[in-house]
């Protein structure tokens, strides 16, 4: 382990394809295909829920992908006004289904 905590680089591999995690944002009227890209879980998770605290976004999700890997998405962590939600669940947050519009 580094001194962060993360695994080195090498072990963020999968047969042969570098592990990435995205950031995705979903925001009062759209939802964002591709926020950041980051090479570490925590950096994308640590990006995920600061956005998650910003004016107008609903949430934010990070993503793991391996590169060059076709079927290897797979979401990690949601971030609903900085807290972290249950994955596969999904936020009580009922504004995330209105598109930002309370029920």
């Amino acid at each position: 382990m580094s001194e962060d905590g993360e695994p080195p680089p090498e072990w963020e591999r999968r047969r042969g394809g570098k592990l990435v995690w995205t950031v995705h944002v979903t925001l009062v009227d759209e939802v964002r295909p591709t926020e950041a890209v980051f090479g570490r879980e925590q950096a994308a998770c640590t990006h995920a829920r600061a956005m998650s605290k910003d004016t107008g976004v609903l949430a934010a999700s990070v993503v793991r992908f391996a590169i060059d890997e076709l079927g290897t998405r797979k979401g990690v962590a949601m971030f609903v006004q900085g807290e972290r939600q249950m994955v596969p669940y999904v936020s009580d947050c009922r504004s995330i289904y209105a598109g930002g519009r309370r029920q």
